[in-house]
């Protein structure tokens, strides 16, 4: 790293030379400016000071040869020390795990992403926050939140089977979250239920697929989508958003959720308990256009599969991450099923409005919203230019009014928020305030279970077991599919043999 000099240079953007794609996404969560140098000749680096590169792709010296002594040059190469992996690579990384967790005496597991994304990306950004700090910059970023607010709360509900009764239950204790509850219905359960579909025409509802499952096979999930959004589209909804079957993510689902056109996704074993973020497809090459909102992991079905029979139990546990959300100003964004669980155990709904019902500075959302939001506050382009004497001014290339902006200036544990009101705002670092950011309770940190697949999951891998596709509707086109399709024959033959006619 170079040695700081004054420089009329703006200090953000920061400039990006041929640097891992997880830092830009890490950069865009978090807030910061930055652009991506792509032909680097001299004047591409006059919209920024500080400019980063990889060590590990391109010398510092050839770098340094295209700088002026304005710049800062910063290899993020030394952002990887100390890490137990590349930092870079796992928040790009797709692949999920099994993992296990002791909450209230009970033993949860769930498959999830392999990666604490969140607590990488908080490491790994500290350690550019001094970086660029150290070097006579400012870290200043747009708040994860319309101002005034410092945290988000939704309640997501997974409509997953056809249990009327408990979906109306379910409904009885929504009324204290309505304004800020997202539900993904399947459609195979829900699609000719019409006293269901026009209760949910009155609140934010979004596609779960039609049945149950995500598919390794594109054509087949395209196929599953185009369903579930046909159904909902012919009863009145407009969707926009959708929810993987148990939080599976893959890229051939990416493509059939783009090819419909939405706008977010939420799926938990890509990311989990962190700010939204738009997925690297390394396939591709690109980053996907589909913008995934993540929730906590744990919902009440764990619990009660693990021999819980209480809701409060739950309750407890979600009321306990919602509060740690909402102390270290995070999305606090859980997540559970009416059927057979909710509907039966309306206390932890209850528990949960009581918990947000006296935080004012808690924005109340549902996760359309949010996701609108997010991906408006990410097509900001934006810049700060020193004026000396500690004088900055902020500005903006295209200045909207959608939604109320923050500025937030970090000095280690301690953050200053400030409303942004038009495309230039005059900043002097001498007359803030700030405040001391405090993490509340922990959120439960998984471990994951390591023993090797057995061969009956590999088998089961390989040919994408699932019992929900009807036997007429799948398809025979490849070796697994045929494999796949044998074997549920196989199945339902020996199922007819043992039922009594």
């Amino acid at each position: 790293m170079t040695n700081y000099r004054p420089s009329s240079l703006p200090v953000l953007p920061l400039l990006l030379w041929d640097t891992p794609p997880g830092l830009e996404l890490a950069l865009a969560q978090e807030g910061i400016a930055y652009r991506t140098v792509r032909d680097p000749h001299r004047l591409a680096f006059r919209s920024g000071r500080f400019v980063l590169f990889d060590g590990r792709r391109t010398a510092e010296s050839a770098v340094l040869a295209k700088l002026s002594p304005e710049h800062v040059a910063i290899d993020v190469d030394a952002l990887r020390r100390g890490e137990p992996v590349d930092p870079f690579r796992a928040l790009v990384d797709h692949r999920a795990g099994q993992a296990r967790w002791e909450v209230g005496g009970y033993e949860l597991t769930e498959r999830i992403s392999r990666h604490a994304k969140a607590a990488i990306r908080a490491r790994l950004l500290a350690r550019l926050r001094d970086a660029v700090v150290g070097s006579g910059g400012l870290w200043a970023r747009l708040g994860a939140f319309p101002f005034p607010f410092r945290s988000a709360f939704n309640f997501r509900a997974d409509l997953d089977e056809r249990y009327v009764e408990d979906y109306a239950r379910f409904a009885r204790a929504r009324h204290r979250l309505a304004d800020c509850c997202t539900h993904f219905v399947s459609t195979h359960a829900y699609g000719d239920v019409p006293l269901v579909l026009q209760d949910l025409l009155r609140f934010d509802t979004q596609s779960h697929g039609h049945y149950h499952f995500v598919y390794r096979d594109p054509e087949a999930n395209f196929r599953n989508l185009s369903r579930a959004d046909a159904i909902l589209r012919e009863s009145g909804f407009d969707p926009v958003g959708y929810a993987a079957p148990h939080g599976r993510w893959n890229e051939g689902l990416d493509d059939a959720i783009e090819a419909q056109g939405y706008g977010y996704s939420s799926d938990f074993q890509v990311g989990y308990d962190d700010l939204p973020f738009f997925p690297w497809r390394a396939d591709a090459s690109r980053f996907s256009r589909v913008l995934q909102v993540p929730v906590h992991p744990i919902s009440e079905g764990l619990f009660f599969d693990a021999g819980a029979t209480r809701g409060r139990v739950v309750a407890d546990h979600l009321v306990r991450v919602v509060r740690a959300k909402i102390d270290a100003g995070e999305p606090a964004f859980v997540y559970g099923h009416p059927e057979r669980r909710l509907g039966r155990h309306p206390e932890v709904l209850t528990a949960l409005a009581d918990a947000i019902s006296d935080q004012p500075l808690v924005w109340r959302v549902t996760l359309t919203e949010f996701a609108q939001w997010w991906r408006w506050r990410a097509g900001m382009k934006w810049s700060v230019v020193a004026k000396g004497d500690q004088r900055y001014e902020v500005q903006f290339d295209d200045w909207g009014v959608d939604f109320p902006l923050a500025l937030e200036l970090v000095r280690g544990t301690h953050v200053s928020s400030l409303p942004l009101s038009g495309p230039v705002t005059p900043l002097r670092l001498g007359e803030l305030a700030y405040e001391r950011r405090e993490h509340g309770g922990e959120v439960p940190t998984p471990t994951f279970m390591s023993r090797p697949p057995s061969l009956r999951s590999a088998v089961r891998h390989a040919i994408d077991w699932e019992t929900v596709t009807p036997l007429d509707e799948l398809p025979a086109h490849t070796l697994a599919d045929r494999v796949k399709k044998g074997l549920r024959w196989w199945r339902h033959a020996r199922y007819e043999e043992e039922v009594p006619q």
